[in-house]
Formats: C-alpha cells, sequence, structure tokens
C-alpha cells in the first residue's frame, strides 16, 4: 500500500509545543483563537502569522508520537510506501524544510517521499497515488474520503479528538492502533 501521512499531530505531537508557546506573555491575546492556531488553519487571521513566529520553534521541539518510528519502519519493511504529506514548508513557513528534515532524521522516522507546503491534502494523495491517507484534520480526511474514495484513518488528538467523532471518521489515538487498523485495511484490500 501507499500511505500517505500527515506529520503535525500525527508523527510529531506538535500541539503540545503550541500550547506551550500560547502561555508565553506576547501571546496572551491569541488565547481567543487558541482552537484555530491549534488546527493549523492559517485561512484564519492571525493563525498565518503565529505560525510563521513559531513553527520552527515547534519542528525543532516537537517530539515523535510514540511507536511511530518503529511502526513506520516496520511498515515500511513489509513493503509499504510511506509518503508524508505535510502543510509546513518554505512557501509559507521559511525555514521549515530543513528544520523538519533534521526533525525526521533525528527521530529515525523513514519515508519514501515527502511532500511540503500541502494545504491540499486531495491533490497530493492523488498525484501519489495514495491508498490510505491518515491526518489529524477532519476536514482534511473528509475532503480525500470523499473526492478520492480512499479509507482515511483520523489521528486523535485534544483537539480533533470530538470533530472527528463527530464527523464519523474512523480514527485512533496512538500508533500500535493505527497498525493494527492499516493491517485490516490491507487485509480488505487483498
Amino acid at each position: 500500500m501507499i500511505i500517505g501521512l500527515d506529520i503535525d499531530d500525527v508523527i510529531f505531537d506538535t500541539n503540545a509545543l503550541v500550547k506551550i508557546v500560547l502561555t508565553r506573555p506576547e501571546n496572551k491575546q491569541l488565547l481567543d483563537i487558541k482552537l484555530e492556531l491549534m488546527r493549523g488553519d492559517i485561512s484564519k487571521p492571525g493563525v498565518k502569522n503565529f505560525l510563521q513566529k513559531n513553527l520552527i520553534f515547534a519542528v525543532r521541539n516537537a517530539k515523535p508520537m510514540p511507536g511511530a518510528a518503529e511502526i513506520i519502519h516496520k511498515l515500511r519493511k513489509s513493503g509499504h510506501k510511506i509518503v508524508l504529506i505535510t502543510a509546513r514548508g518554505d512557501k509559507n513557513f521559511p525555514g521549515t524544510v530543513a528544520a523538519n528534515e533534521k526533525a525526521l532524521k533525528d527521530a529515525g522516522i523513514e519515508y519514501d517521499k515527502i511532500i511540503y507546503d500541502s494545504v491540499d491534502k486531495v491533490d497530493a494523495c492523488r498525484e501519489n497515488e495514495v491508498e490510505v491517507f491518515i491526518d489529524d484534520s477532519p476536514r482534511n480526511c473528509m475532503e480525500v474520503a470523499r473526492i478520492l474514495n480512499i479509507p482515511v484513518i483520523g489521528f486523535e488528538s485534544d483537539v480533533t479528538r470530538e470533530s472527528l467523532h463527530e464527523a464519523g471518521i474512523p480514527s485512533v489515538d496512538n500508533w500500535r492502533e493505527l497498525e493494527r487498523n492499516l493491517l485490516e485495511i490491507e487485509k480488505e484490500m487483498k
């Protein structure tokens, strides 16, 4: 299978650092758009500016999700292709490509391809023949499932859990559970 993976809050716990940055005195005025910030919704006023100032810090300091590196390695070893699809990138967030590649290497995250500046995950999935897509964003999951008619799995965070459930998107909250779901999807595809 070709598996498309988002990075923020799927591979790295980025939201934990966004919460920390929001507690800084200079960011207190942003608390009213906390949810949009944590979802990375750059269409909302103030979010893109906040991320441009703070995303490099988050990329450099976010911890990998427990089990992510090990399970991605197992998936690749068993013949699956891993395509990372992220809105991170130098177009919207200068300096994030280099920081991202270092963070992935330091965390031992293997992949076959990475697509940066991907605000529209549907196009990236289509162009790379992704067969299963994993993202923490309910919107991205719904669009990919609806338009491409491929299996999607939502990766829950404290910010997206409720929205994923309300949208009826199959979801997981850890990498062990994700691995089990991917194995089930693989069986169904055969």
